[in-house]
């Protein structure tokens, strides 16, 4: 058995958000656990695929090579070539195109290759830009005879449509093509025509099984492919990127701090960082094009980003894409009411906005200017340690999302023993456990999304009861740590060993 990945996104080539950590910390823990797997990926412009590449091909004139890079865990297979070359992970307008070469690029590899090559292997594609290689591999394991696996793994559902004839010019993937799936071995176009040309939709009823990563989110996801294939349906739980050990490694020489797990010495912490640590944070960029907006827009401003607070005061950290999904727009709608419950607060916002989303930097960098002494927006990727700073000098982190698949911020937040105020959607509803309820037993708060008073009013409950804790055994020392065991509960390990079993009753039934 061995399981084949396909992402657009890995940490080893370029992150945007949360996708680019599961599957090669996934493909590595299963292969700690005896599975063999590789993982196929666009290059994005990072690597020269075409320098000693394993496999070349021109296509329309244009030469797409596959480069092998053996030192990534687990090993990697950079497609590059034309689109695929595209620095931008998801081009605007281009997006659709860039996953179906890639798509032709994987089949006509796959094609090459001894029939004794491909049997038997199990293709788990990560995210809807991985469905047209799926169906290119499904069609090339009919026309030859093999016995494969086939895993549709959905970090976040997208609900877009594709034309079946751009699958056909650009992929191959016509009309008469032959796959098989729940309606049989059949015409592509009777597939296309059950699914109304929704891409989740047309993978669920060609795949073994589809996967999400929450319990909760289960639900969004039948609405995405239709009831007809729940029952094909399960979850596998992301893992924590962060443990607490990591956490104390990054931290154990900042400011002279010897016992990290003393309430006395977050306050210290924060503090230092607050006050004079923050002016020598830097922000980064994926993409070029949106670095020289930030900057732009910076100078336009005449802000500094990491200007020092006048003074110190209980802290609430966001990080995360800045995309209408993660709902941070409600929390501007509701910063007035925030700091009137307490006028101390400080909010530090950390966002890596994309050619997207560009346009709601501006937002947040007004917002600094019209509240200097509470608000800093970091306007791009915090590097690690910079956020683990945040992390464990916050009294919370908040987690306004729309929707929310699984949460990771959420449990790299606890694992470095900070509560979250945390949207009451998808998977933090399986991750957090309301302080409210369940007492120094609990992780956070949950509000319903949207709604700016139960988001103001369950944060500050949650800011004020870890300020009140600045000592030993009192309640909130208690939830730090349970946040740091809760986080510890979810890791690859565990996620791994679900994940074989799934592999394993996709293979006894091919």
């Amino acid at each position: 058995m061995k399981s084949t990945m396909f992402t657009f996104e890995s940490i080893y080539i370029k992150k945007i958000g949360g996708l680019a950590e599961v599957p090669p910390r996934l493909g590595e823990a299963i292969e700690r656990l005896g599975v063999e797997v590789e993982l196929f990926t666009p290059s994005h412009s990072v690597i020269d695929t075409c320098k000693d590449p394993i496999y070349e091909t021109k296509i329309d004139g244009t030469t797409y090579c596959i480069k092998k890079v053996s030192n990534f865990k687990p090993v990697h297979y950079v497609v590059g070539g034309g689109i695929l070359d595209d620095p931008s992970v998801y081009p605007p307008g281009k997006l659709v195109d860039k996953a179906l070469v890639f798509a032709r690029i994987i089949y006509e590899f796959f094609k090459g290759k001894n029939s004794s090559e491909v049997d038997g292997l199990v293709f788990h594609g990560h995210d809807w830009h991985s469905i047209p290689a799926l169906l290119a591999l499904n069609a090339l394991s009919v026309e030859k005879k093999l016995r494969n696996g086939f895993i549709l793994h959905v970090h976040l559902g997208s609900k877009n449509k594709v034309q079946l004839n751009e699958l056909c010019i650009k992929t191959m993937l016509c009309s008469d093509t032959i796959v098989k799936g729940d309606l049989g071995i059949t015409e592509l176009k009777q597939y296309y025509e059950v699914s109304s040309g929704l891409i989740e939709r047309l993978a669920a009823l060609t795949v073994d099984k589809v996967i999400t990563v929450s319990m909760n989110y289960i639900r969004n996801l039948v609405r995405l492919i239709g009831l007809n294939s729940a029952k094909k349906t399960d979850y596998v739980y992301n893992a924590s990127p962060l443990t607490w050990s990591q956490v104390v490694e990054i931290l154990k020489e900042k400011a002279g701090l010897k016992e990290l797990d003393k309430p006395s010495s977050r306050k210290l912490y924060r503090s230092k960082l607050l006050t004079e640590y923050i002016e020598k944070i830097r922000v980064s960029f994926v993409e070029q094009v949106v670095e020289k907006y930030v900057e732009s827009l910076l100078a336009k401003y005449d802000v500094e980003y990491n200007a020092p607070f006048k003074s110190d005061g209980p802290l609430i950290f966001m990080i995360g894409r800045l995309s209408s999904q993660k709902g941070f727009d409600y929390v501007l709608k509701a910063m007035d009411k925030l700091l009137l419950a307490n006028p101390r607060v400080k909010m530090v916002a950390a966002f890596s906005p994309t050619r997207w989303d560009v346009e709601s930097v501006e937002k947040w960098i007004e917002a600094m200017l019209s509240y200097p002494d509470n608000l800093r927006v970091f306007p791009g990727m915090l590097i690690r340690d910079y956020a683990v700073e945040f992390y464990y000098a916050a009294n919370t982190t908040l987690i306004p999302s729309r929707n929310e698949p699984f949460g990771l911020v959420a449990l790299e937040s606890m694992a470095a023993g900070t509560p979250v105020a945390a949207s009451r959607v998808g998977g933090l509803v399986d991750i957090v456990s309301d302080v409210r309820a369940t007492g120094s037993k609990g992780v956070g708060v949950l509000f319903t999304p949207g709604d700016i008073n139960d988001l103001v009013e369950s944060t500050m409950y949650l800011v004020e009861l870890m300020e009140a804790g600045y000592m030993e055994l009192n309640e909130a020392w208690l939830i730090r740590n349970s946040c740091i065991r809760r986080a510890g509960e979810f890791n690859w390990d565990s996620s791994a060993r679900k994940m074989i079993n799934i592999y394993k009753n996709i293979v006894s039934k091919i």
